[in-house]
C-alpha cells in the first residue's frame, strides 16, 4: 500500500477489487461469499465478473436456480472475504444481494461447456442417469456493498472499518 492513509486504504481495496475483474491470477478474482439459510451461514466461492465503485457493487454470474439465490431471495444480507496475500491484506465485506436477469448476449458468447453450467440439472440436485437440457438459467447476482473491513498485516498491522452510510470516510480500528 504506496498510501498508508484511510483514503489510501480504501483505494487500495477497490483497486484489487478492480484487478480480480481483469486478471485470472489475482486473488481477489475469487472472494468467498456467504449467504444466510436457515440453518445457518452457507459459503462458496465465485467469480468476480465486474465492479461498480459508484454504485458500491460488486457482479457475478450464476445459476438462477442455485441455492445461493434461494437464500438471497429469503434474505439478501451477505458478506465477502477476499484475501491479497502478496500485499497481505484481507478484505471482508458486507452488503446485501439480488439476482438480476442474465444478459443473454454475453450467455451467447460463453463457451458450450460453460452454457451447460446453466441449462443442466438444478445445482445441487442429484444428477440423473442422462440430464436433460432446460431453458438457460444463467442470471447476475449483484452484491451492494455496505461496510468494507480492511486489515493490512503490515507491521505494525492496520485495519480500518469503512461504512456507505458515513459515505466511506472510513475509521482506524484495533486490529
Amino acid at each position: 500500500m504506496s498510501d498508508p492513509s484511510l483514503n489510501g486504504l480504501l483505494e487500495t481495496v477497490w483497486q484489487h477489487l478492480a484487478r480480480g475483474t481483469a486478471d485470472r491470477h489475482h486473488p481477489a478474482r475469487h472472494p468467498t461469499l456467504a449467504t444466510l439459510t436457515p440453518d445457518g451461514p452457507d459459503l462458496r466461492t465465485l467469480v468476480l465478473r465486474a465492479i461498480d465503485r459508484a454504485e458500491n457493487t460488486l457482479e457475478f454470474h450464476t445459476d438462477a436456480a442455485s441455492p445461493k439465490a434461494a437464500h438471497i431471495a429469503g434474505n439478501p444480507a451477505i458478506a465477502l472475504h477476499v484475501w491479497v496475500p502478496k500485499a497481505r491484506l484481507q478484505i471482508r465485506a458486507r452488503g446485501t444481494a439480488r439476482i438480476a436477469q442474465g444478459d443473454p448476449a454475453l450467455f451467447a458468447q460463453l463457451p458450450e461447456q460453460a452454457q451447460a453450467n446453466y441449462t443442466g440439472p438444478t445445482p445441487g440436485t442429484p444428477l440423473p442417469a442422462k440430464a436433460a437440457q432446460t431453458a438457460p438459467r444463467f442470471a447476475r447476482l449483484l452484491c451492494t456493498l455496505t461496510e468494507i473491513d480492511a486489515l493490512t498485516l503490515s507491521d505494525p498491522h492496520q485495519r480500518a472499518l469503512f461504512q456507505a452510510a458515513d459515505t466511506w470516510q472510513g475509521q482506524w480500528i484495533a486490529p
